[in-house]
């Protein structure tokens, strides 16, 4: 079927100017968010253990950790950044991938950028190329992939970050489909990690494994030219749920070069820093607070439905970490209603066991209902005066059919990168992101967003 062979073809020959305006704009925003993510990882615990180890490890210092004031080989920096990136679970979504397309991939062309002196052009390029690859692998794999408990970002990322890796590293096509080969022995991830600083680990190895495969391969490694399409390649063995024959591979270069994933599915942004199968049972629980002045003490019961994925990836229904929490329809319900908002500040250790929320998480009955598209919730409160309040929200703010506008994802950045950058540093790298296909060197961008305040 030759899927390998064109994919590759697409990665090596498509340019800026061949890409859809539409998919530029939501590129670079999606770039900046995932620069966002990452600061805020950076402040967090585990932002000072991927600084530690960088230190140990040390490495070649051409490419930088954000925000941490180091540099480290091309593969540890993809790592550390990629790792960040997902630390908070605060980044972008795409139900193509079924997971977050950015987090595994930029990290690994902002690494190899800043290492081959790239222009933010290239790097666009990059970012685009790998999205389509990830996604359109993605859309092959279906929900089958998913729900046998593989961790799609991780498992599609790396051929995401193999794409754009290759594609900043200028491979040929032979070369790149053999990137994408040696990305794919790379692909591991599984969802029973969730809640836990491995789930972020995830997109960050992922990241590490797409710059190894090109900057191996760019030396002679090789690896298989064909490994989507064949027996024992990477389409049959994840899918591993269908006979080989149902596996519908063409959805992976149907329209490819015409037709961009980004500009039809695009991207969905985080406006809480939680899974995103929590966001639209937190938007109903505000929504229905506010409109009904509801005091938590006087709640009786809440109904929770959703299909069966979504119950599956909330799979902490008694979290006792802030990382669990992030991962509880219980605790994220519980939370909003007796706050009224949910912020980065809620998902700590101290937060998640506070008693008022430990009282109330008990009172959330979880429904099945397939009926409910995937990210989609209703919800039921019930009181003890016997009133009822129910609501249905499918695609919760922050998704394409309801999207934070561009000013609130600015405001979302500033949020995050203050808790690194000096102010007149988060100004300067929102001015070069905003105009990064005029960037002559990625180099610059990432002496603004490495160094801390």
């Amino acid at each position: 079927m030759q899927i390998t062979e064109r994919l590759a073809g697409f990665i090596v020959n498509t340019r800026l100017e061949d890409m859809p305006g539409e998919g530029i704009s939501i590129a670079k925003e999606a770039m900046l968010d995932c620069l966002g993510c990452a600061f805020v990882g950076a402040a967090q615990p585990i932002g000072e253990i991927m600084a530690g180890y960088v230190r140990e490890v040390e490495g070649k210092p051409v490419a930088s950790v954000i925000g941490k004031g180091l540099r480290t080989s091309p593969p540890q920096a993809a790592l550390a950044n990629g790792i960040m990136a997902h630390a908070e679970d605060f980044d972008d979504m795409n139900l193509s991938i079924m997971g977050h397309p950015s987090a595994p991939m930029f990290p690994a062309a902002l690494a190899a950028a800043e290492y081959c002196g790239s222009s933010g052009r290239q790097l666009i390029e990059a970012y685009i190329v790998g999205f389509e690859v990830e996604t359109r692998v993605g859309l092959t794999m279906d929900f089958g992939h998913y729900n046998r408990g593989w961790h799609a970002t991780a498992t599609l990322g790396v051929l995401g970050a193999a794409a754009a890796s290759a594609k900043i590293f200028g491979l040929n096509e032979e070369q790149t489909r053999m990137t994408l080969g040696l990305a794919a022995s790379q692909a591991a991830g599984v969802r029973q990690n969730f809640g836990t600083m491995t789930k972020p680990f995830h997109a960050g190895n992922a990241a590490r494994g797409g710059v190894l495969a090109a900057m191996l391969v760019r030396r002679g490694f090789t690896a298989d030219l064909n490994i989507l399409e064949t027996p024992l390649g990477f389409c049959t063995v994840f899918r591993g749920d269908v006979p080989p024959e149902q596996i519908k591979m063409e959805k992976i270069v149907a329209g490819l070069g015409k037709e961009y994933e980004l500009s039809r599915t695009k991207i969905a942004f985080k406006p809480y820093p939680s899974c995103g199968e929590t966001h639209s049972g937190i938007e109903i629980s505000l929504a229905l607070a506010q409109e009904h002045d509801i005091n938590p003490d006087d709640v009786e019961r809440i109904d929770c439905a959703f299909n069966d994925t979504m119950n599956s990836v909330t799979l902490h229904h008694n979290p006792t970490t802030g990382m669990e929490g992030k991962f509880s329809i219980e605790y994220c319900i519980a939370r909003a209603l007796l706050d009224r908002k949910v912020t980065l500040d809620d998902f700590t250790d101290e937060r998640v066991n506070q008693t008022a929320v430990k009282k109330l998480m008990p009172k959330l009955v979880r429904h099945v209902d397939m009926s409910v598209p995937m990210i989609g919730t209703i919800l039921t409160i019930r009181l003890k005066d016997g009133r009822e309040f129910t609501m249905r929200v499918d695609k919760s703010k922050g998704w394409p059919e309801n999207p934070m506008t561009h000013a609130e994802l600015i405001g979302k950045y500033r949020d995050c990168a203050q808790l690194i950058l000096a102010s007149d540093d988060v100004e300067r790298s929102i001015e070069m992101m905003d105009h990064l296909e005029k960037l002559a060197n990625v180099k610059d961008l990432a002496d603004v967003i490495g160094k801390p305040r």
